[in-house]
């Protein structure tokens, strides 16, 4: 029995070290965040807060057209004091005003390292026959808001949710 469960141990340490070789770190003016290796770091920057977007491998828009993305935007509070909550619900409400058809799934308190955040998942119908799904997560920290976004269509959605959490939880703050 213990050379059963000393087999098991070795094993699980070893395929976790193997699972992080095949990961990579981008880091940058204050934070960093790690993503798998088959992603991608663009120089894309579509809107001037957007810190980093990282892209899937181009195989992830064989079927859809839709490469699934995570980026991170930034936002000057300018000495505003809100909750999380209260900056989720500005948020929010932006969303459903700018896209109607945008539908709130979850909206709920989460942790990523040491910080609170707020973790909320959306879904809207772009009008064009693809239906995009959203994963939000809300980091209030030294007078910024850092938005971290999770990007698929809602048809892969629950295939690359996994690794999509695994690289938001990977984020960090420099201290």
């Amino acid at each position: 029995m213990k050379i059963k469960l000393t087999t098991l141990v070795v094993l699980l340490i070893g395929s976790t070290v193997f699972a992080q070789k095949d990961w990579t770190q981008l880091t940058q003016d204050g934070f960093a965040i790690s993503y798998p290796k088959d992603w991608v770091s663009s120089d894309q920057k579509p809107q001037p807060s957007m810190q980093f977007l990282l892209m899937s491998d181009e195989k992830s828009q064989i079927n859809d057209k839709f490469r699934e993305n995570i980026n991170l935007t930034l936002e000057d509070l300018g000495g505003q004091t809100l909750s999380l909550e209260d900056y989720a619900k500005i948020s929010l409400e932006q969303i459903t005003t700018q896209i109607p058809s945008a539908k709130v799934i979850v909206n709920e308190t989460t942790k990523i390292n040491d910080y609170e955040a707020r973790s909320v998942i959306w879904s809207a119908d772009f009008g064009n026959g693809m239906v995009l799904k959203f994963k939000q997560v809300f980091i209030l920290n030294g007078g910024m808001a850092y938005v971290l976004t999770f990007s698929s269509t809602s048809a892969e959605y629950n295939d690359y949710i996994e690794v999509g959490d695994k690289i938001l939880n990977s984020f960090k703050l420099a201290k």
